[in-house]
């Protein structure tokens, strides 16, 4: 994936190529794109389980860069006998004299080949942390002991002091320590059973996973480099154990018969329908959807200009803004002549139907955001009409009902 390399070796190669596809052997073998994205070779960070002079020399070969901690077991040879090796209480009186001290630090470069490129290693032991040693490769242009501050507690009841910190454990600790919080993260998830069946473990893991990212991408959207309409204020988003809940929510109320993903076509919930109720699939991919004139844009407009009412507050400020005028229009809902208007829409609506109460029926209608689009203006503002008098007649409760399906699918596309 790093421009200018081949697909085997890894060897800098005479013509870049940004477009390449790999076989991949199954049953049925099958092409898949891929495409250079690295302007650069990579750095890379892993813990022990990775060290080894065997891995040092092949990352290096091939131009890239890691840091990783190193076993007492897999050190370079000939440098166990100037490196700590010996596991050490941290009460150690010969830790402590040590602290602020520099570390030991060997350095090999390793010459270019005709088939390798020239890299370096590097290899850092502490004096006052016992064992703890970090190997890496071509990812430290230079190493000094500075002292790095940290910090405990609420604000006002903070507790700080001095660390001992180098490079190497600089860029070890900020990078690896997204790791540990992906690892608290799928903790959080609370994504386990039970079971015998050992191959569940990795499904569940990759899950979690799969979970995390979308909560990552969720947080970009709400950052606003993508688009500035989607920014959400830091302390409106949602946390990760909300954003859980609500995943779980839509995964309960999924069927694959409102078809808004790919392949939910050949369920047999969506196949044994009838061909009429059908969700064409096509028009998934269209702006607007049929017999509606809905679009995403004019949606979310009507949603900024304060039009729908989703909570009880919101149905408050609508019907204490309804006053009876003194001159008579026509409602957005029923057609007929009303003196009634919603001061805050500008609209007309029925409060009452021939001066007895029914409930409001029209006033909740028209602030529904399944209505969206079917009302008296809507006809010319959403959908562009102009002759009204003659076109538009009150919806049905048919139409009503399959304009906010419509709407409920444009809202889970996008």
């Amino acid at each position: 994936m790093v421009k200018g390399y081949n697909d085997d070796d890894g060897q800098p190669a005479k013509v870049e190529i940004c477009n390449r596809a790999y076989t991949m052997k199954s049953p049925q073998s099958y092409l898949v794109p891929k495409k250079q994205i690295f302007k650069y070779p990579p750095h890379f960070t892993a813990d022990n389980h990775f060290s080894g002079e065997h891995v040092m020399d092949y990352i290096g070969e091939r131009g890239f860069g890691i840091t990783m901690t190193c076993r007492r077991d897999r050190l370079p040879n000939g440098l166990k006998p100037y490196l700590h090796h010996e596991k050490k209480d941290s009460g150690d009186l010969r830790i402590k004299v040590m602290k602020y001290q520099q570390p030991i630090v060997a350095v090999k470069q390793v010459p270019a080949t005709e088939t390798t490129k020239a890299y370096t290693k590097t290899f850092v032991s502490f004096q006052s942390t016992g064992s703890t040693n970090i190997a890496g490769v071509n990812n430290l242009p230079e190493l000094s002991l500075y002292v790095c501050e940290k910090s405990r507690g609420r604000k006002g009841q903070q507790r700080k002091w001095g660390v001992e910190m180098n490079q190497a454990r600089e860029i070890y600790l900020k990078h690896y320590s997204g790791v540990d919080s992906a690892d608290h993260m799928i903790q959080n998830t609370g994504i386990r059973y039970v079971t015998w069946k050992y191959w569940h473990a990795p499904y569940l893991h990759a899950l979690s996973l799969g979970v995390i990212a979308c909560y990552d991408m969720y947080i970009e959207c709400c950052e606003g480099g993508l688009d500035s309409e989607w920014k959400v204020k830091e302390k409106e988003r949602m946390s990760f154990s909300a954003f859980r809940f609500l995943l779980s929510e839509q995964m309960m109320g999924y069927t694959p018969s409102d078809n808004r993903y790919s392949g939910d076509d050949k369920f047999r919930e969506s196949t044994r329908m009838h061909r009429k109720r059908r969700v064409v699939a096509e028009d998934e991919s269209k702006d607007s959807f049929p017999d509606t004139g809905v679009t995403i844009d004019n949606l979310r407009l009507a949603r900024q200009k304060g039009r729908f009412c989703d909570t009880v507050d919101e149905v408050q400020s609508h019907f204490a803004a309804i006053s009876n005028t003194n001159n008579a229009a026509t409602c957005e809902v029923c057609g007929r002549k009303c003196y009634w208007k919603c001061g805050k829409c500008g609209k007309f609506m029925c409060a009452t139907q021939g001066r007895k109460w029914k409930g409001a029926q029209c006033a909740f209608l028209y602030h529904k955001e399944g209505f969206f689009g079917l009302s008296y203006s809507d006809w010319e503002e959403v959908q562009g009409n102009k002759d009204l008098n003659q076109k538009w007649s009150p919806p049905t409760d048919e139409r009503i009902a399959r304009n906010a399906r419509a709407i409920d699918r444009m809202k889970g596309r996008n």
